[in-house]
C-alpha cells in the first residue's frame, strides 16, 4: 500500500482534528490556587507564521525587542482555557487585547507556553533547528 492509499484510508475528520494539551502554570497557580493548568491547542501554520512575522524587523531578522509581544500573541491564539478573548475578563484585568491578558496573567511564562503551542502545532523541530543554526 503506497502513501496515497494509506492517506485515503484515514478518516477525513482526522485531517481537521486540533490537538490539545494541558500545561501547568506557576503564575496562574499564584492567582487561582495550586495545580492550575492552562489548556492549549495547536494553531494553523498560516496563523503561526503571521504571528511570528510580527517579531521581525524590516530586514526579516528577529527583533528581540518584539519577541515577548509576539509570544504573547501566539499564547492568546493557542490558549483555550482560560479564554483570554473573553471581554469580561479583559475588562476585569484592565487590558485591551488577549495578548495583553496573556502577559498580565503569565508574565515570563508566556515564552514557555508559546513554545509549547509551537511544538503542539508542529513547529518544535523548526524551533530547535533554528537554535542550533544560531549557535
Amino acid at each position: 500500500m503506497n502513501l496515497v492509499e494509506r492517506l485515503l484510508a484515514v478518516d477525513r475528520k482526522e485531517f481537521d482534528r486540533i490537538e490539545r494539551k494541558e500545561v501547568p502554570s506557576r503564575q496562574l497557580a499564584k492567582l487561582v490556587g495550586e495545580g492550575a493548568k492552562v489548556t492549549i491547542q495547536a494553531i494553523s501554520g498560516d496563523l503561526f507564521s503571521g504571528l511570528s512575522a510580527s517579531g521581525l524587523d524590516n530586514d526579516g531578522e528577529v527583533d528581540y525587542g518584539r519577541a515577548f509581544d509576539t509570544n504573547a500573541k501566539v499564547v492568546a491564539a493557542g490558549i483555550v482555557d482560560p479564554d483570554l478573548k473573553n471581554e469580561g475578563l479583559q475588562r476585569h484585568m484592565g487590558v485591551a487585547t488577549p495578548a495583553e491578558a496573556a502577559k498580565k496573567i503569565f508574565k515570563g511564562e508566556v515564552n514557555r507556553i508559546a513554545a509549547e503551542i509551537a511544538r503542539l502545532s508542529g513547529f518544535g523541530d523548526e524551533l530547535e533547528a533554528d537554535k542550533e543554526i544560531k549557535n
